[in-house]
């Protein structure tokens, strides 16, 4: 099962679970809507806490992607163009990365995310 960890006070991410998993998140990000729980980590070192949920939505009144924790959940939204982008990079990595190689996804590295993101990092399970 997929696993979001969350450093508070970088604002980082970690998305990691298995190549089927992220393949999975990445044809369920091209919806319009939807949610996966998550699975919890009582040691999530060096991050602080583990979350319990991805959300997401479509909104067309937003060009670029949102990835920002709301408390226990990892909300994403966005325009169709930039959740499609996403979904891609997250393919790709579980596709084609070795299994100790991590992907960051951030604003500053992709113009299709929105600054006010989170930095996402992208990993396989370990």
């Amino acid at each position: 099962m997929l696993q979001v960890l969350y450093n508070g006070d970088t604002r980082e991410l970690e998305l990691s679970g298995t190549r089927r998993e992220l393949l999975a998140l990445g044809q369920l990000l091209r919806g319009k809507a939807g949610s996966c729980d998550l699975s919890e980590n009582e040691h999530p070192f060096p991050y602080e806490r583990s979350l319990s949920e991805i959300a997401f939505r479509e909104d067309q009144e937003h060009d670029t992607a949102s990835i920002v924790t709301e408390d226990q959940i990892l909300r994403i939204r966005g325009g169709r163009q930039a959740l499609d982008l996403l979904a891609e990079n997250i393919e790709g990595f579980a596709a084609e990365a070795g299994a100790s190689d991590h992907c960051h996804v951030d604003s500053p590295t992709y113009d299709y995310i929105a600054p006010e993101s989170d930095p996402l990092v992208i990993a396989f399970m370990r």
